[in-house]
């Protein structure tokens, strides 16, 4: 019985040790559901016009044969809005243009992924460094601006 008893503890303690390492690599979104911790380049949770919102990648680097910057935008306020995610580049001067991809649009009630290609952001044997911007809009009002953030910076390099 003793043996079972400190077994069992020790199971305990290890998963409780766990837990914690668990905790440590997530995060509590506002509604309080524990979520995977963004591990690109992101945002952070901002409040703007009382809209709370992120955008996020899914990495800092982007290496050759990487094909795709896959970007998050998720809100916790309640109702819907609709939304723009653009892709700026930093100049040679450090100053940040659109990149001339395509616009991503859409509307959001919690969360939205979207697959950006590599291919256009750069051409071929180029890298660069860039950065998301989100802009989040009234539900069907186009004219209704509520705010806009941004990602910290990640690299890109284009092989092929």
């Amino acid at each position: 019985m003793k043996k079972s008893l400190v077994s069992f503890l020790s199971a305990a303690l290890l998963l409780s040790a766990s837990s914690v390492v668990l905790a440590e690599q997530n995060t509590v979104s506002p509604q309080g559901l524990i979520t995977p911790q963004a591990i690109g380049a992101d945002s952070g949770w901002q409040t703007k016009n009382n809209i709370r919102a992120r955008v996020y990648t899914d990495a800092t680097s982007y290496g050759p044969g990487t094909k795709n910057v896959n970007v998050t935008v998720e809100k916790s306020t309640t109702g819907a809005a609709d939304y723009i995610i653009d892709v700026h580049k930093q100049t040679s001067s450090g100053t940040w243009v659109h990149s001339g991809s395509a616009q991503i649009h859409g509307t959001i009630a919690n969360s939205a992924s979207h697959s950006i290609p590599i291919s256009s952001l750069l051409s071929v044997n180029t890298q660069g460094t860039f950065r998301i911007q989100l802009r989040l809009f009234q539900y069907a009002n186009p004219n209704g601006p509520l705010g806009e953030w941004f990602t910290s910076s990640f690299t890109v390099v284009r092989t092929n």
